[in-house]
């Protein structure tokens, strides 16, 4: 247990020290004993602490704590899929912004033709979830629909990106080369349609 929440500290800190979260937004969680432990409503990654964490059981039952209101989303990854133990939410710059196209799976599928190391962590398989208000049933509904067991990394429409792995390490991976490939595909695609020439 000790071993899980210092992984997901340590993993919510550096994803506030990177800017890949700012201010309140943003939410992890990781599966201990049949518990789910998540950062509570209204916290911050980056003053994190092993207080901030509520107590849920796999059914959505409230153990202790205030839950981040998006706690649905990461129960579904943990009913449907036994293999995940920790998942992560976040709504990063460039990731939110390709969230943000009219056709994101259409550019998730250039995000591969740059650097191999998006698809290497993701087998290629990127789910995209059409868009619902954030903590909204519309958006878990959709999201439960989108949902595969083989898949486990989700661009939400309008929204940003939920990812879910074996620990905490792995889906802190996944978020960080997804934001890098967005990002290095808006500034390639920029030059591009400036007439500048890419490598």
């Amino acid at each position: 247990m000790e071993e899980k929440l210092q992984e997901a500290l340590w993993c919510a800190h550096q994803l506030f020290a990177r800017r890949l979260v700012r201010g309140s937004t943003g939410n992890i969680s990781f599966r201990h004993e049949n518990k789910i432990y998540i950062s509570r409503s209204g916290s911050c990654f980056g003053r994190l602490s092993k207080e901030d964490f509520a107590v849920l059981s796999v059914n959505g039952q409230i153990v202790e704590g205030l839950p981040s209101k998006e706690y649905p989303l990461h129960l579904t990854f943990y009913r449907q899929d036994s293999e995940t133990n920790a998942v992560i939410h976040t709504h990063s710059l460039f990731t939110t912004a390709l969230s943000c196209m009219r056709k994101p799976d259409v550019s998730i599928q250039k995000l591969y033709s740059y650097t191999p190391y998006l698809k290497m962590l993701t087998e290629g398989k990127i789910g995209v979830a059409a868009y619902g208000p954030p903590g909204s049933k519309q958006l878990f509904d959709t999201f439960e629909k989108v949902f595969s067991a083989d898949t486990r990394t989700y661009v939400l429409k309008n929204h940003g990106i939920a990812v879910g792995a074996k620990s905490a390490y792995k889906a802190f991976d996944i978020v960080e080369e997804f934001e890098t490939s967005a990002s290095l595909a808006a500034i390639l695609e920029s030059r591009e349609e400036a007439g500048l020439r890419t490598i």
